[in-house]
C-alpha cells in the first residue's frame, strides 16, 4: 500500500514541477512565433450567450478592442431558450437578446454580427452549429483558410490573441485545433477577500491547466507527437473544415467530446501562447453544478471510441488518457485524504507521508507564482490562509463526479434528461 502512494505522491510532484517547467517551454515557443505574417486568416469568433444580461456591454467593449489585419467577426449568439424563460416566470429584466440588440446599435462597430438562435429547445452547441451554418450561407468563407474560436461569454482574452492565432497557424501549417488555455483568476482579487475556498480552487485549476494541459499541448507544438487532447470550451480555435468533418459541435458537450473525437481521429492540436482570463466560481454550489457538466463531458471518451471507426491506436490512447482522467478526478483524491488521516492517526509518518502531505502545497506555491507572473493582484493574508487548508480541497474535488452520478441514477429511474443548471453571474 505504501508504495502505491508513493507512485502517487511522485506523478503529483510532477504537476508541481511541469508547472514550472511550461514557463520555459513557453519562452522557447514564443521565440519560435517571431515571425511576421504574410497572410491572414479569416476568423469567425463565437459568443454564445444565455442570461449574460449584466456583462453583455463588458464582454462587447472588451473585444471591440481587438485589432486584427486580418478579417473578423465577433458572432453573438442568444437564445429563444432565453426569452420563453422570461416569459414564463414574467420577469420585466430585459433578455441577452434585447440587451445586445440595443448595445450594438450604439457602437455601430460592423465586426459584430448578432444571431438568434430561434428554437427552445437545444443547447451551447445547438447555439453555435445554428450560426455557423449562418456564416456559411451568408459569408461563404474558405474552411480551409478559416478558424473559428469559441469563448465563454465572460472572457477577456489578451488583445493580441487572434494576431498570436495567426501565427501558429502559420508555423504549425494551419493545425486541425489551436487550444488557448483559460487561467481561472479574473476576479482573483475580489475572491481574495473573503471567498476563500474559492481561492483555493483556483489555485488547484491552475495545476491542472498548466501541468496538464498546457503541458501537452507545448509539447505537440514543440514536436510531431500527437498525444490525446480535448478542446477548451472557454477558448478554442478550430479550423473550419476540420470541424465540418467532424459533425460541426456535438451536441451535448461542445469541448470534450470534440477534443476526445479529434484525438482519436489524429487531428493536430498546437498551443495558442496568450491566455483567457476566466471567472472563479462565486460559491462552492457554483463550483459543484460546473463540475457536474464537466464530469458528462469527460465519460464521453467511451462513446466516442465506440462510436469511431478504424483509428485503433488512436482509441488506445484515448481509453488510457481517459479512464486516467476519470480516476485522478474521482479516486485519488479521497485516497489521499484517508491516507493522510491514517497515517497521523496510526503515526506512520515516513516519508512517502511527507511527500503526499506536500503536494498541495507545493501545487499552491507553483500556482501562485502564476499568479504573479500574470500581474494579479490580491489579499495575501487571505491567499496565505488558502494556502495553509490546501489539502482540504481534495474532499471537494470529487463532488462533481458524485452529483453527476446521482442525476445519471435519478434520470434512468424516472426516464427524464438530466438537467443541468447554468451558472448565474
Amino acid at each position: 500500500m505504501n508504495s502505491i502512494f508513493l507512485i502517487i505522491g511522485i506523478i503529483y510532484f510532477f504537476g508541481f514541477l511541469l508547472t514550472l517547467i511550461t514557463i520555459l517551454l513557453e519562452k522557447i515557443y514564443k521565440n519560435k512565433l517571431n515571425i511576421i505574417p504574410k497572410e491572414y486568416k479569416d476568423i469567425y469568433v463565437l459568443l454564445p450567450a444565455l442570461k449574460e444580461q449584466k456583462i453583455v456591454t463588458s464582454t462587447i467593449d472588451w473585444f471591440k478592442q481587438v485589432q486584427y489585419k486580418g478579417k473578423i467577426k465577433f458572432v453573438i449568439i442568444t437564445t429563444q431558450k432565453e426569452e420563453m424563460e422570461y416569459k414564463n416566470k414574467k420577469i420585466k429584466t430585459p433578455t441577452t437578446n434585447q440587451v445586445v440588440n440595443k448595445y450594438l446599435k450604439q457602437i455601430k462597430d460592423e465586426r459584430f454580427i448578432h444571431y438568434h438562435y430561434p428554437k427552445i429547445h437545444g443547447n451551447k452547441s445547438s447555439q453555435m452549429n445554428f450560426a455557423i451554418k449562418l456564416i456559411q450561407k451568408n459569408y461563404k468563407p474558405d474552411s480551409k483558410k478559416t478558424y473559428i474560436s469559441v469563448f465563454d461569454f465572460d472572457s477577456q482574452p489578451e488583445l493580441n490573441t487572434f494576431d498570436m492565432l495567426n501565427k501558429v497557424s502559420l508555423l504549425k501549417n494551419n493545425p486541425d485545433a489551436i487550444n488557448q488555455v483559460p487561467l481561472c483568476i479574473k476576479n482573483y482579487y475580489e475572491c481574495s477577500k473573503n471567498k476563500i475556498i474559492m481561492l483555493l480552487y483556483a489555485m488547484h485549476h491552475l495545476i491542472r491547466s498548466c501541468s496538464i494541459e498546457k503541458f501537452k499541448l507545448l509539447l505537440s507544438s514543440l514536436s510531431n507527437l500527437k498525444i490525446p487532447q480535448y478542446c477548451m470550451g472557454a477558448c478554442m480555435h478550430l479550423k473550419m473544415s476540420t470541424l465540418l468533418e467532424n459533425d460541426y459541435f456535438p451536441i451535448f458537450v461542445d469541448d470534450l467530446t470534440l477534443g476526445y473525437r479529434m484525438s482519436i481521429k489524429g487531428n493536430r492540436f498546437a498551443y495558442l501562447p496568450t491566455y483567457n482570463y476566466s471567472l472563479i466560481p462565486n460559491k462552492l454550489l457554483d463550483y459543484c453544478n460546473s463540475a457536474t457538466l464537466i464530469f458528462k463531458g469527460i465519460s464521453t471518451y467511451l462513446t466516442e471510441i465506440k462510436n469511431t471507426k478504424k483509428h485503433l491506436w488512436g482509441k488506445i490512447k484515448m481509453f488510457t488518457a481517459g479512464t486516467g482522467n476519470i480516476i485522478v478526478f474521482t479516486i485519488i483524491p479521497w485516497m489521499l485524504v484517508v491516507y493522510y488521516i491514517y497515517s497521523i492517526v496510526t503515526k506512520n509518518l515516513n516519508f512517502t507521508f511527507y511527500l503526499c502531505f506536500s503536494i498541495p502545497y507545493l501545487w499552491c506555491i507553483a500556482s501562485y507564482i502564476i499568479i504573479k507572473i500574470n500581474k494579479i493582484k490580491d489579499k495575501k493574508i487571505n491567499s496565505f490562509l488558502a494556502f495553509i487548508i490546501s489539502p482540504i480541497w481534495f474532499v471537494f474535488r470529487p463532488i462533481g463526479f458524485l452529483m453527476y452520478f446521482k442525476k445519471l441514477l435519478l434520470s434512468k429511474i424516472t426516464k427524464k434528461d438530466i438537467v443541468y443548471k447554468k451558472t448565474e453571474r
